[in-house]
């Protein structure tokens, strides 16, 4: 790969570029070119099935370089389905109270089943019990959407600290069916209860529908995905998806003349994104254990570390970078930017703060670190208030593309504040405003949150648009397409004139 074009990657590049490598150049038809181009693109799951199939082929003389490509992939999907995921619990949580309020001969029979599992996805157990006890008293659990009912609800006592009644319920549920049977396994695995018991339970179902010819239902798809994902069956994981169809919905319903109401699994997008960011870390483990690709893979590394949680590691994955002397400075301040991070949820909350202060003030002229600093108090909910300020004023009076990513950051900051004013300001001065909506010139993480943001203060059609060209690189979109049409047409008391097939 040529000098000239490690300069066109849109997010290695910089590290890439202080890589001793020498590479021969690589033809058209090359799987590494193609899903090098691909990952450019910013289409990362079209990349990753280029290029896992050639490296998992390749043994382990695979090269650390398209290794790092492939890790950095999944990585960024990793954290665009998590972003997606929260985005798609808000909306669908609007959504499905409102179908589940409707009264009369057209009222959905299935609303209130969906919307105990929202609540039970945005962390609002005894919420959730509500509607899903009422759907169990009217399917009963002889029906597999009751006993899909009565798992949830044992979720939900479990999470309230009532194991008993939990174990009650999950013990009288009949899994002969595979959607019963992969939703029971995965509440056992979210309850702690056996990750064994729930892989084979997944793989006994998988094995039955393969015996009667017939593929996982996008209910069992979601369960299966997100058991392998936290079992660390991560290649099983990604082999399942790889035949599977993300917008499905799991459930369509016609409670009426000219009304036709789809329902999706929520839980498929988080399902993915961990999923995504255990493949990631395989992958950059492995780039990392090539001296052409190691100091680039420890600095992506720290950040998929961060990203699934795992505090340990991340300081460890920074090391090599920190002591590599052909790094760029840069790169290395915004690795101890993020280290600073895992000390303040580790309690050295003081020090943490002092150092992204001290950073903030003496490199005022570097927008990247700026926007890394903001990122790194957000994901540990520090307050960082006045760094946040300074970083505003910098970003309102910058110019240019290098100032997308701080204003990316700060738009996400003010969208989690509910700033909503703010956060529009600084998500429409990060896009590309010749390519508003293209994932090709935009940071998809960016699009997703610009979208939640127009979603929040009403403006559909704006959030559809954006969602629209989003599903054609990343097809579990439909997800939220679906249910924002659905609060669309009821605001504007009209079908909406947004497409989203």
């Amino acid at each position: 790969m040529t000098g000239n074009r490690f300069r066109r990657f849109r997010v290695l590049a910089a590290v890439l570029l202080g890589l001793a490598v020498a590479t021969a150049a690589l033809g058209a038809d090359d799987p590494v070119a193609r899903g090098t181009r691909l990952f450019e693109k910013r289409r990362y799951g079209e990349a990753a099935a280029v290029l896992r199939p050639h490296l998992s082929s390749a043994g382990p003389g695979a090269p650390g370089q398209a290794s790092l490509i492939l890790g950095a992939a999944y990585l960024k999907n990793a954290a665009l389905h998590r972003a997606l995921h929260r985005t798609s619990v808000i909306v669908h949580l609007e959504y499905l109270k409102t179908l589940s309020m409707e009264k009369g001969r057209g009222r959905s029979s299935l609303a209130d089943l969906y919307l105990g599992e929202a609540l039970l996805a945005a962390g609002k157990p005894r919420e959730a019990k509500t509607p899903l006890t009422k759907f169990l008293a009217r399917a009963g659990k002889g029906t597999a959407e009751g006993a899909i009912a009565a798992v949830d609800l044992g979720l939900c006592h479990h999470r309230l600290g009532e194991a008993q009644k939990a174990k009650s319920l999950w013990s009288g549920v009949d899994a002969a069916d595979p959607d019963v049977k992969t939703e029971l396994a995965a509440a056992y695995l979210s309850a702690g209860m056996g990750e064994k018991a729930a892989v084979s339970m997944c793989e006994e179902a998988l094995a039955s529908l393969a015996k009667s010819g017939r593929r996982p239902s996008m209910r069992a798809l979601k369960n299966i995905v997100g058991v392998y994902a936290r079992a660390g069956r991560t290649e099983k994981g990604l082999d399942l998806l790889a035949a599977a169809d993300p917008k499905r919905f799991s459930r369509e319903e016609v409670p009426g003349k000219d009304k036709v109401i789809h329902f999706h699994d929520l839980a498929l997008l988080d399902g993915l994104a961990t999923l995504y960011g255990r493949a990631s870390i395989a992958w950059l483990e492995k780039a990392a254990a090539d001296p052409k690709a190691g100091d680039a893979a420890a600095y992506y590394l720290q950040e998929a570390y961060a990203l699934g949680g795992i505090g340990g590691p991340s300081a460890r994955a920074a090391d090599p970078f920190g002591a590599a002397p052909k790094m760029p400075q840069a790169y290395k301040d915004r690795m101890t930017v993020r280290q600073a991070a895992d000390r303040y949820a580790a309690g050295r909350k003081g020090e943490a703060t002092r150092l992204w202060d001290d950073f903030s003030r003496k490199r005022p002229a570097d927008p990247d670190l700026l926007a890394e600093i903001v990122l790194a108090c957000d994901r540990v909910a520090a307050d960082c208030r006045d760094i946040v300020g300074r970083a505003a004023v910098i970003a309102e009076t910058g110019e240019g593309k290098r100032f997308r990513g701080l204003h990316s950051a700060l738009g996400r900051h003010f969208l989690d504040r509910k700033d909503y004013a703010k956060a529009l300001f600084h998500l429409e001065a990060g896009r590309d405003k010749g390519n508003k909506n293209k994932v090709e010139s935009n940071d998809p993480e960016l699009l997703a949150a610009l979208a939640e943001a127009y979603y929040r203060v009403k403006k559909f059609s704006e959030a559809q648009e954006i969602y629209f060209e989003m599903s054609k690189s990343f097809p579990a979109v439909r997800q939220i397409q679906d249910a924002l049409q659905g609060i669309y047409s009821r605001e504007q008391k009209s079908p909406g004139d947004v497409r989203i097939l």
